[in-house]
């Protein structure tokens, strides 16, 4: 038992680093969409907004799935439904088979959250539950360098081929789904039969601190989300407006490829940084997601073309930036506040917070872009970005009031 869970820490990082997503697809995707599927802004928009739609009504049917077979079962299941979903998004002609690529990927995702949850109890096993923070910025470390590396190619290769970044994407998820075979939760938290959890007597409680870290986790995923894809599709329109589509796809590179150093370089100094600020992680980043979002705002106004777009880029830098240390200070907060036998299930409740807030603000964007420009879209990102700052301390409040009374 101690080896296999001895295996999972050393298989888990590498794991993460290649089915976190659809690596080359992310790289790309406004313009393998726009250029090569031939989509128009207000269907990529929707595309992303009908499967979270979709994926919400599934969020609780894969949560009972998560339940009965277990965290094993369900993050090789993720594995291979983000292989399905590369292969859909390479070869479908149509809207709708895309629409179905990317609900399989958002589904997969749900899915393999679950490998957090094995991950905190193969630690607990071996006694080394103070170890989840280092091996989860391990994780996202690996993750982010690989990212980084695909986004000096990526570009290059879709000059090239445009078909070929996807065709690495399905290399990727292959290489993804192989090592999720090597991953197995070995403790009796697998699977947590229905009398298992009712004979523990603990059931979930929403407690202050649990709604605030769903609602502040929920609404900044939504920004990062909505600065990745949204957020790049209006700075790709910018750069459009002065320069032609090569070389719009090398400049787009370009920026991408910071972004992945920065991330890189965030994942490195997110233990220093998360031991140092603690509780006031929820506030901070927040702060950086307005600046980020403010700086792909006002930048659209510059008239000089370089210095519109250096100011841009800085914004999408900045949400990658943000991205990996958040959602690790979330998850260590809100596994910290629940019993063992509810964690499938506070995971599941976090990702269907981001679910819910991406489906109905999608569907609102998709509205607006029928008729109004890209620019209204993101004004509207900076007035909830000034509103995540003010949930993010209604969160710090809470949490260090719940630590003055544990101590």
């Amino acid at each position: 038992m101690d080896k296999r869970s001895e295996r999972f820490l050393k298989v888990y990082p590498w794991f993460y680093g290649f089915s976190g997503d659809l690596l080359f697809y992310i790289a790309i995707d406004t313009l393998f969409l726009t250029l090569v599927k031939g989509f128009s802004a207000a269907q990529i928009v929707s595309i992303t907004s009908v499967s979270h739609l979709i994926c919400l009504a599934l969020q609780f049917p894969i949560l009972l799935l998560v339940r009965r077979i277990g965290n094993t079962a369900s993050v090789r299941l993720g594995a291979f439904l983000l292989l399905l979903a590369s292969l859909a998004i390479t070869f479908g002609e149509h809207y709708f088979v895309v629409l179905l690529g990317v609900l399989f990927r958002e589904c997969a995702l749900i899915l393999e959250s679950a490998a957090v949850v094995a991950l905190e109890n193969n630690l607990d096993l071996l006694d080394r539950r103070g170890e989840f923070v280092r091996i989860r910025a391990r994780a996202t470390m690996t993750y982010s360098v690989i990212t980084l590396v695909i986004s000096v190619i990526a570009s290059p290769l879709f000059n090239w081929y445009r078909y070929l970044p996807m065709l690495c994407s399905i290399g990727t998820c292959t290489t993804g789904f192989t090592l999720s075979l090597f991953l197995k939760d070995v403790s009796d938290y697998d699977r947590v039969p229905r009398h298992k959890r009712a004979a523990s007597g603990e059931r979930l409680r929403f407690s202050r601190v649990i709604v605030l870290t769903v609602l502040v986790y929920s609404l900044f995923y939504l920004l990062v989300n909505n600065g990745q894809s949204e957020g790049k599709l209006f700075i790709q329109q910018e750069i459009l407006l002065d320069f032609d589509e090569k070389k719009t796809a090398m400049i787009i590179g370009a920026f991408v490829f910071v972004s992945r150093l920065v991330r890189v370089l965030s994942n490195a100094i997110v233990r220093r940084v998360y031991e140092k600020l603690q509780a006031k992680m929820g506030v901070f980043l927040p702060l950086l997601m307005l600046s980020a979002v403010s700086a792909m705002l006002f930048g659209s106004f510059i008239s000089v073309p370089p210095v519109k777009i250096a100011v841009m880029s800085l914004g999408y830098i900045i949400v990658l930036f943000s991205r990996d240390p958040f959602k690790l200070y979330m998850q260590d907060v809100i596994l910290s506040s629940t019993p063992k036998t509810q964690h499938q299930t506070v995971i599941t409740v976090l990702e269907f917070g981001v679910k819910l807030a991406c489906a109905g603000v999608g569907l609102i964007y998709s509205a607006i872009l029928v008729s109004h420009p890209m620019i209204v879209v993101i004004s509207i990102m900076l007035a909830l970005a000034a509103v995540e700052i003010l949930l993010g301390l209604l969160l710090y409040r809470s949490v260090t009031a719940g630590k003055r009374v544990e101590t």
